[in-house]
């Protein structure tokens, strides 16, 4: 028995320098906290510290350099995390992680959260563009000059930060990356579907019961859903449903199991909140307001949030004068701005107001024309890609993806609706507040950045897109106030199905009529 002990021993070595080479690798990529780097990305010297609460400080010349400091810091600290968050976005997690991804990566190609991102990148104002390509250099400067080694996540996947492509972060993943936020917080299409697949086995009544309204009030839409869609013939036959019922259960892995559940449930808010609150000084003891903010966003590891101070004096940029800088609160790895906190002179915080900004609609097909869908006008042609998705492990997925006029065709991608909708006679697809070229999120959160004072600071909001958001504000001066910021889609007053389920998608009254004012959204002054 020789042998067995002699491969005792080879197995207790390899495992021994795998764990000293993996070491090794975490020890390499820790971030430098002392001492000098040279970037030639920045223009001038910058300082970084890091104080006891573990908040980091970026004192700049200029607030692109601060902006190019804030990518690089997230790249030394967050590497992995922004590279997973790219890959996600991008629909190419399959290429690192094999096929056990695919439902994730096919999603997101389909929701085009990227050629999205481009197209809203193109209509923001020049600084903001400026602001995250200063970003991206700094991230793209942690890689290429080796101050930061990538963390061991990159080893053991046999990956490096962009990929095959070598394209780390660009401008466009900020853009995208404030989408996800927006998809993550502002999701309702889950219980649209909920009330499509319950309304295949429910009464209009039952359905109601299953699906409250708040109480005291009654159900948002009087229309009599199960029977609608039972005269149009929108579900799937007893027969078919049977067939997915009764399929025999695949063995899935953890990874798996996680790519299919979130494709699920990306969709629904529920469950979703945070805290905020606002004090005028008139009910404190200092006789200055008190501000708090706890958002209530999903466990991760590492943290969301990358708390941060920004400082820069005033300069003149292309002609324009830009304030001094002088922002502290959470940042977010992937953007360049602090989200939550204050400036010298003003403070906010956020949580989530929750309003309906996503609706799904019934594509209607023509069987005697594949490839055509009814509108109000008549039959029109989808509108069609092909997306090659790479999968670790085997050959690439092909996809096709359909649009119609009000957005993507999620019914393609999304597994629940197989035994639901009868997909030779219906698709469903989606129209979300956040996919539009005009969402200058970006935008705001920047200009927030500079505000002083509360008054300011609702002027920055106003080009807040998605997701709505319910804002505390104080300043120094003692005013306080509360807005809820964002668009929201403005509905017919003859559309009686109000979104609350998919809705008829060739009868124009059921189409969006533009966006309740910024001016009109709920709000309250106060000093």
């Amino acid at each position: 028995m020789k042998w067995l002990g002699r491969l005792t021993v080879l197995a207790i070595v390899a495992l021994l320098l795998a764990g000293g080479v993996l070491s090794v690798q975490m020890l390499r990529s820790m971030p430098q906290l002392d001492g000098t780097l040279r970037l030639t990305v920045l223009s001038a010297p910058v300082q970084i510290g890091r104080d006891a609460s573990d908040v980091t400080h970026i004192q700049a010349s200029n607030p692109f350099d601060a902006w190019r400091t804030m990518g690089f810091l997230h790249a030394q600290e967050r590497g992995w995390q922004l590279e997973f968050n790219r890959r996600v976005m991008r629909g190419e997690l399959s290429e690192i992680l094999g096929p056990a991804t695919l439902d994730t990566d096919k999603l997101m190609r389909t929701l085009a959260i990227i050629p999205m991102a481009q197209q809203q990148l193109k209509a923001m104002s020049p600084l903001a563009q400026a602001a995250l390509q200063a970003y991206s250099d700094g991230i793209q400067a942690a890689w290429k000059t080796g101050a930061v080694r990538p963390s061991p996540e990159f080893m053991i996947l046999g990956t490096s930060p962009g990929g095959q492509q070598g394209q780390s972060w660009q401008a466009e993943d900020s853009v995208g990356w404030a989408l996800m936020m927006a998809l993550d917080l502002g999701g309702n299409w889950g219980n649209e579907f909920a009330r499509l697949s319950a309304s295949q086995v429910l009464t209009h009544q039952q359905l109601w019961q299953l699906m409250p309204p708040y109480p005291g009030e009654k159900p948002a839409t009087a229309v009599d859903l199960p029977a609608l869609y039972a005269q149009w013939g929108v579900h799937a036959s007893a027969d078919a449903n049977a067939k997915v019922a009764f399929q025999s259960p695949k063995a899935q892995t953890a990874l798996a199991q996680w790519s299919q559940d979130w494709v699920r449930d990306v969709g629904t808010l529920d469950g979703k909140g945070s805290n905020n609150w606002v004090v005028a000084g008139s009910h404190t003891q200092s006789g200055q307001p008190l501000l708090a903010n706890d958002p209530h966003l999903a466990l991760s590891a590492p943290a969301i949030w990358y708390f941060a101070r920004l400082q820069s004096p005033a300069v003149v940029w292309q002609g324009q004068s830009l304030p001094a800088l002088d922002v502290m609160g959470a940042t977010l790895p992937g953007l360049p701005f602090v989200v939550l906190g204050r400036t010298l002179g003003v403070a906010w915080g956020f949580t989530n107001t929750g309003p309906d900004v996503q609706d799904l609609y019934l594509e209607q097909l023509d069987a005697a024309r594949p490839g055509q869908y009814r509108t109000p006008t008549g039959w029109a042609a989808f509108e069609t890609r092909t997306e090659t998705i790479r999968v670790k492990g085997q050959g690439d997925e092909v996809l096709t993806v359909r649009n119609t006029r009000h957005g993507p065709v999620i019914s393609d991608v999304q597994s629940q609706y197989k035994g639901v909708l009868n997909a030779s006679a219906y698709a469903v697809s989606l129209k979300w507040s956040a996919l539009t070229p005009d969402n200058h999120t970006i935008d705001a959160g920047m200009q927030a950045n500079w505000a002083q004072n509360v008054v300011q600071l609702q002027k920055a909001f106003e080009g807040h897109h998605a997701p709505m958001q319910s804002v505390v504000m104080a300043d120094t001066q003692g005013e306080v106030a509360f807005k809820a910021i964002g668009k929201v889609p403005v509905r017919s007053a003859s559309n009686d199905i109000l979104g609350v389920a998919p809705a008829p998608g060739w009868l124009a009254q059921y189409d969006w009529q533009g966006w309740i004012p910024y001016s009109e959204t709920p709000s309250l002054n106060t000093a």
